[in-house]
């Protein structure tokens, strides 16, 4: 609902002016594998300009050039090459779901991200797709002192396409395995010298790998640029999704083979229909050059919602073959209204430069969620045998389990410098305040519950660079992330505290060719939500976790987009405090001990053949967050492709995605719920541009 607050409060930043200064076109650098051009909106989410070896954290870059030479289509694709992460449990398909450096955000909500440095974290979201993104972004470690809610392992930052000055069009066209078609158009075309527009289009429908989950999406992103004056820049970026797709909680294991069951086996029920998300995104942006080296920016962000369908849930009651399964109807709501004001500087005083941002953000928002569950028992299972499934049974009767109100306002007061000092020194100091007030109305009882918390989180982080080939860096920082929703009992979760050390090196040798950053980090967490063990349904926070392990990350560039990228990351994951004393010292579940990628790419400058290939290993993990036995095994991917470039404006491609059809698990929720790897695909792909 938009909130008179927040509408002043956005009105107010508007007429004071707005944004620091336009991104500049970023350096390839020990951080970055392949970056391109300046955005109307200052949007990185790291927030200063500063040569990569000075910059005290370690940051991970994947641009639309990576994104298509490895013929990404969907984000999840892009977190094997993000480095130490790990992919979670998606909700039965519902969105993309991760955590970095073993901590992930809240299992019952989409992906915890930030889209343009707006949250986009709150509500149900749906799987994002790739069409509109510019820039992926992976800052390690704290980041909270500039972007607010977040993880103490790292925040996660998504730069969409925006008027780029330049009239072009291009066409992505695509077909392949499981009836997979995809299509999708970029076009801009400035309107005079003051005025540009964008439209990107994406519509996409597949049956799936597995049996009776078929899906559909569109997407339609429009943006607008003015710049009514050299120093004033305004930017409108929509966004509309419309998703139908199958809730697959996947298989079963049995035993504790996770392989029991063939991967395309669905367990649910054909006729349940699918689930629709529809979710519309607007931001607005200004920006205001004050004098030189002082900017302004304000924003502000609307979003909407609704998830709505009903389908049938595996359980982990399996008896003689016979699995008994749940019914659960969704009707799921939510508004997201939020805005921000930022004033930064960039200045010199002698040998020691600041580059400072101080500014204010809040926001509002509002869930409206109803839920209706058939529970089986011994009288009625609802079951089907998992080894040779009969569908289409009568439907049971769902009856309403949770009908509930949440309502979240939220602000906050952020400062940040980094100091350069010198030639060798740089200093990052930060510091964040929030205040988020709660109330969770039950309307099946007419119940409601509040709460009120504040919390400061500060960050400190140093380099010193030896030359222009190695620097050392190490940091310190807190972090706070607010827990939705109420427990079994009506009761309000405390906010999730995590505080994170990290240490490392960062090269550039080789003539600057190779590139890299090898990072130690320790973090604790308290309060974590999981599921609860008596009913799961519901969730529980877990006492406290620590995850603590080393990162090893490096790019060699014989040319711009002839390159070859590595990922390594060691994490140990554990429970070290709770009130179940079984869970002290388990792992946390779907992180694994040992995770790396690496990929090549050539592709010629004018025209001939292209190729890459990729190998991506993830090591087991634990399947479930109640301190079992229960494994899933490591596995091992390999993909491919080769193509052949026209000229400079079409290519097409041959793209191999699990060339050895390795089967595997790729994530869990427990036991119960396994979601399959996809198995060997095959996508051709043609593409054109002007």
């Amino acid at each position: 609902m938009l909130k008179t607050s927040l509408l002043s409060f956005s009105a107010l930043s508007a007429l004071i002016g707005t944004t620091a200064i336009a991104d500049k076109a970023p350096v390839k650098n020990s951080e970055t594998i392949v970056v391109t051009g300046s955005r109307i909106a200052n949007a990185s989410i790291k927030g200063l300009e500063i040569e990569p070896l000075r910059l005290p954290q370690n940051v991970r870059v994947l641009d639309d050039s990576v994104i298509n030479d490895a013929g990404f289509t969907k984000l999840g694709d892009l977190y094997d090459l993000a480095g130490a992460m790990s992919r979670q449990n998606s909700f039965g398909g519902a969105w993309d779901a991760y955590a970095i450096r073993g901590f992930s955000g809240d299992i019952n909500q989409g992906p915890d991200l930030l889209i343009n440095r707006f949250t986009a974290n709150r509500g149900f979201n749906a799987r994002r797709d790739i069409a509109t993104i510019e820039q992926f972004e992976i800052l390690k470690g704290p980041a909270s002192a500039l972007s607010g809610k977040g993880e103490p392992g790292g925040s996660i930052n998504i730069l969409t396409k925006a008027p780029n000055g330049k009239r072009h069009f291009s066409v992505d066209v695509s077909a392949g395995s499981f009836d997979t078609i995809r299509g999708a158009f970029d076009m801009g075309m400035p309107v005079s010298d003051k005025v540009d527009t964008r439209l990107v289009v994406a519509i996409e429908r597949s049956d799936g790998y597995r049996d009776f989950t078929p899906s559909d999406r569109i997407l339609f992103a429009p943006s607008l640029a003015l710049n009514p004056t050299d120093d004033l820049r305004i930017l409108y970026q929509g966004e509309y999704n419309r998703v139908n797709f199958t809730h697959d909680r996947g298989i079963a294991a049995i035993n504790g083979n996770s392989l029991a069951i063939p991967i395309t086996r669905f367990l649910g029920e054909p006729n349940d229909g699918q689930i629709t998300q529809d979710i519309w995104q607007h931001q607005l942006s200004l920006t205001k050059d004050i004098a030189e080296g002082i900017a302004f920016e304000t924003g502000i962000q609307y979003r909407d919602g609704s998830m709505v369908g009903q389908s049938t849930h595996n359980t982990a009651t399996i008896i003689d073959g016979m699995m008994r399964r749940q019914l659960r109807i969704h009707d799921y709501a939510w508004d997201d209204l939020s805005g921000r004001a930022e004033l930064s500087f960039l200045k010199t005083f002698g040998t020691i430069k600041h580059n400072a941002r101080i500014g204010a953000d809040a926001y509002q928002y509002n869930q409206y969620r109803k839920f209706w569950r058939f529970r089986p028992s011994a009288a009625n299972p609802y079951a089907i045998n998992v080894f040779n499934p009969i569908y289409n049974q009568a439907k049971p009767i769902a009856t309403l389990n949770t009908d509930n109100h949440e309502d979240l306002k939220g602000k906050g007061f952020y400062v940040q410098d980094l100091i350069s000092i010198g030639d060798n020194w740089s200093l990052l100091l930060g510091v964040r305040h929030d205040k988020v007030d709660q109330k969770v109305i039950n309307l099946t009882n007419n119940s409601f519950t509040t709460q009120e918390v504040s919390e400061t989180s500060p960050r400190a982080a140093i380099t010193y660079k030896f030359n222009d080939d190695f620097s050392i860096y190490a940091g310190y920082g807190k972090s706070f992330r607010f827990n939705q929703g109420t427990d079994k009992a009506n009761k309000a979760f405390a906010p999730e505290l995590g505080s994170s050390f990290e240490a490392g090196m960062k090269y550039a040798i080789l003539g600057n060719k190779l590139r890299g950053t090898i990072s130690y980090f320790d973090i604790i967490k308290e309060n974590i939500l999981s599921t609860d063990p008596t009913d799961s349904a519901y969730q529980l926070a877990l006492g406290e976790a620590q995850s603590k392990g080393i990162e090893v990350e490096s790019n060699y560039y014989f040319s711009r987009k002839h390159y070859v990228t590595m990922v390594y990351a060691y994490i140990d994951s554990e429970i070290t405090k709770d009130t179940t004393p079984a869970l002290i010292g388990t792992r946390l579940s779907n992180i694994p001990t040992h995770s790396g990628a690496i990929f090549y790419n050539y592709t010629p400058k004018t025209s001939g053949f292209s190729y890459n290939i990729g190998l991506n290993y993830i090591g087991d993990r634990a399947g479930d967050p109640y301190g079992s036995s229960f494994e899933l095994p490591s596995y091992v991917t390999l993909n491919a492709g080769i193509g052949y470039k026209l000229n400079e404006n079409a290519d097409f491609s041959l793209e191999l995605k699990n060339l050895t059809d390795e089967k595997y698990i790729e994530n869990s929720y427990d036991s119960a719920w396994l979601t399959p790897g996809t198995p060997r695909s095959v996508t051709f792909r043609l593409r054109y541009k002007l």
